[in-house]
């Protein structure tokens, strides 16, 4: 008897410390694991009630209320209720003091914070939940309540099954409760590991397997739904964002994105470039980045203005600014590089000026000679010499013309050049031979050094030994005067030199001579018949081949033209004789 009652006493004894312990462990594991939860639903509320800007925030805590099942506050940033879903519009005289709300005032200090508390509302044990968010620009706290009485209640029913198998099994029975305690936290584990990712927002993982116990596998079913819902969700967010930001990254124009306080929430690699700019971090206020004053306030002033244009140069470059304002705040930026196309306008400008005055010149000296010529009273040779210069301008003014046409066929791209393998010394021997046709009085040393095989168009090869002849001949001396064309290969070019002893170029004016119109001795180049076109020319012909055009000289010493070719693959072609011509 002693030893059954003792027994008994043991077993009770232990069935009531089984079930405090039971009852304390769940109640603690499931506190804890609501916690979690309400931590997660209220990060998910604060994005819900975030991206909401044109809905009302009663209709937003209630639609969160019954997607929830929680109680949803929202404070303003002086923590006056603003909004809850159970109590509906707050009453001024009850609300109550901002001190019984701790987690509202760590919301508005720390972005978020917990509480477990009564509530003044209701007088019911809650625990709370609050995260702040900004809305229209101004902080506000969204706080998640879940009752604590469900807890308990699901524990005390925990407790109890536990006390009854104790003391229904008695020692096998605190053998199995201590086995179903351990199942249960077991159990409660997995889905506080499980809310626990969530709240970090990993949503990778397995899944946590549902307990025999219904309270537990109700929970550890919400934790699983939570997860669920929050992976695709961020998938769908995470695959917009990707697809967003490989789009800005692809467009070759300068494009960002800037908040509300004109912080840069997105650039593109472009914008970078045109900008200047190596790294920038997110949300880096733009003004901190953009040097220019004038760029600087205006990418300040576009979250405030509708939309805007400006013109300004950063740097080296002319750019043309766009900005337009976002729906729900912020500002679109787009920066397009325009040097090209200003410089093609200045380009053309300087053209037609050029071309105006080249063209006004012999017109004019043919209009004043023509109306000489017809008085009947000029003397026979004056009527001779004015004739003479009326041909001599015309013969100008058609090669000006002539070359004015050739420039535009090159510039336009209207000319592809023939790739055919053709000997550069014999072209330039058939050059020389013309030219010496046309002025056999001129006594000048003409030499040719080196052979070459070059893959070109062999009609512009001699167009451009002709201007640089022709260029040499008009200013190299009247006796001793001397042209000598250089050939030779380095790699897979062919390196063409044509050397003068003339009267040299200027420094200032050697980077200047293969513009169109540009004259170094202007009064000398038109009285012997020069366009001003001829290096222009030469550059385009030269680079429609795929080589350059450069220069040297020095003033007094004479003037070195270079120019390469692209060199035949072969040499298969039987070489002409080196000429060295007087």
């Amino acid at each position: 008897m002693a030893t059954g009652l003792a027994g008994a006493g043991f077993v009770l004894v232990l069935a009531v410390a089984a079930w405090a312990v039971a009852r304390a462990v769940a109640t603690r594991v499931m506190q804890s694991e609501t916690e979690r939860h309400l931590i997660a639903a209220t990060t998910l509320g604060a994005e819900r009630l975030r991206a909401a800007q044109d809905e009302s925030v009663d209709s937003v805590a209630v639609a969160l209320a019954r997607s929830s099942g929680y109680r949803v506050s929202v404070f303003d940033e002086d923590q006056r209720l603003i909004a809850d879903s159970d109590f509906g519009a707050p009453q001024a005289d009850a609300a109550p003091e901002p001190a019984a709300r701790p987690e509202v005032v760590g919301a508005l200090r720390r972005v978020t914070a917990s509480s477990r508390r009564v509530s003044a509302m209701d007088g019911r044990l809650y625990v709370f939940s609050a995260a702040r968010l900004y809305r229209s620009g101004r902080p506000v706290v969204i706080r998640f309540a879940a009752p604590a009485t469900p807890i308990a209640g699901a524990a005390g029913r925990v407790a109890r099954g536990v006390l009854l198998a104790v003391m229904v099994a008695g020692a096998a029975g605190v053998y199995v409760l201590y086995r179903a305690t351990g199942a249960v936290s077991g159990k409660l584990d997995g889905v506080r590991e499980l809310l626990t990712r969530i709240a970090a927002g990993q949503t990778a993982g397995p899944r946590v397997k549902l307990s025999r116990l219904v309270e537990i596998a109700r929970v550890a079913s919400a934790a699983n739904r939570v997860r669920g819902e929050l992976e695709e969700q961020l998938g769908g967010v995470t695959r917009e964002r990707d697809e967003l930001a490989q789009l800005m990254d692809e467009v070759g124009e300068g494009l960002m994105a800037l908040t509300n306080d004109a912080r840069i929430l997105r650039i593109n690699p472009a914008a970078r470039g045109l900008l200047g700019l190596v790294k920038v971090l997110p949300f880096s206020p733009v003004g901190s980045l953009v040097r220019d004053p004038v760029l600087r306030d205006f990418l300040e002033a576009s979250v405030v203005r509708a939309e805007g244009r400006l013109e300004v140069t950063v740097g080296d470059r002319e750019l043309e600014v766009r900005t337009k304002r976002g729906t729900a705040g912020g500002a679109v930026v787009l920066l397009v590089d325009i040097t090209e196309i200003r410089r093609l306008e200045a380009v053309r400008t300087d053209f037609v000026a050029n071309a105006s005055h080249e063209l006004k010149t012999p017109l004019t000296v043919i209009r004043a000679a023509a109306e000489t010529v017809m008085d009947a009273e000029l003397p026979a040779d004056l009527r001779s010499q004015f004739l003479r210069s009326i041909e001599g301008n015309t013969v100008r003014l058609q090669r000006l013309v002539d070359d004015l046409l050739d420039l535009s066929r090159y510039e336009s791209g209207a000319w592809r050049p023939e790739r055919e393998p053709l000997f550069v010394h014999e072209v330039a021997g058939e050059v020389w031979e013309e030219l010496e046709e046309r002025r056999p009085g001129q006594d000048v040393e003409f030499r040719i050094d080196g052979e070459g095989e070059a893959m070109g168009d062999e009609a512009a090869v001699y167009q451009v030994f002709r201007n640089l002849f022709e260029n040499a001949m008009r200013y190299v001396p009247g006796e001793g005067g001397r042209i000598t064309v250089e050939i030779s290969r380095a790699e897979d070019l062919i390196e063409v030199a044509v050397e003068d002893n003339g009267s040299g170029i200027p420094p200032s004016s050697l980077p200047r001579i293969f513009e169109r119109f540009y004259r170094v001795d202007t009064a000398r180049s038109r009285e012997e018949g020069g366009t001003g076109l001829g290096l222009a020319i030469v550059r385009h012909l030269v680079s429609s081949m795929g080589g350059e055009a450069g220069a040297r000289s020095s003033l007094g010493a004479g003037t070195t033209i270079t120019f390469t070719i692209p060199a035949a693959e072969s040499f298969n072609r039987v070489p002409g004789r080196q000429l060295a011509l007087p």
